[in-house]
């Protein structure tokens, strides 16, 4: 086999394992309250999201949703779930592009067992990278969020400060990644109303 056979036969093994499952991302949460700390919970949360897609919606914007989920053996209110949202504002121009992150950015949920946290991006960078190039996105992100919590007496409340960074390896399917999306929304978190924006003040 030549060198350049045995490059494309590596780029197509490379794309036909991640098309089988979605592609992998890590993320990481770092908790950056002050007022208290919880001296029992991680100092940062590590998560590993085994769904990663991206798609191009009518208004032209790059979108990127991925989601983690682990069953549990003690029933469904002891399963784990993270779902991420990001939306961009334009195309890039070539194969990369850096996008500053607002508060419309990002959407994100996380379910642990009996706590649930949802949170919205305050500011950031985004930086994507192989945009067209071997049906694989790839990018890498650093961005501060607003994070909620909810209680059963208080429903959603706090205005906890969270610096999330990861990166991921997205591959291009818009039907299940806008499932994912409209999840990451759901309540007072939508990108397109008075709520959303709220919830991300």
């Amino acid at each position: 086999m030549t060198p350049r056979l045995r490059i494309v036969a590596a780029t197509t093994m490379t794309v036909m394992t991640f098309a089988g499952c979605a592609a992998p991302a890590t993320v990481h949460m770092i908790p950056l309250g002050t007022k208290r700390i919880d001296t029992t919970a991680p100092l940062i949360i590590r998560v590993s999201p085994d769904e990663c897609y991206f798609w191009v919606n009518e208004q032209e914007e790059l979108s990127v949703a991925m989601r983690s989920h682990s069953r549990s053996n003690f029933g469904k209110r002891f399963e784990k779930e993270f779902l991420l949202s990001l939306v961009t504002k334009g195309l890039p121009a070539g194969s990369g592009r850096e996008y500053r992150m607002d508060r419309r950015t990002a959407r994100m949920t996380h379910d642990m067992g009996f706590r649930h946290t949802r949170s919205a991006s305050l500011s950031g960078i985004l930086a994507i990278w192989n945009y067209r190039q071997d049906q694989l996105l790839r990018g890498r992100f650093r961005f501060t969020a607003k994070e909620q919590s909810y209680s059963v007496l208080k429903g959603w409340n706090g205005n906890d400060a969270v610096l999330v960074v990861g990166e991921f390896m997205a591959v291009e399917d818009r039907a299940r990644g806008e499932r994912l999306l409209s999840r990451t929304e759901q309540g007072a978190m939508g990108r397109e109303t008075p709520q959303g924006e709220a919830a991300a003040r």
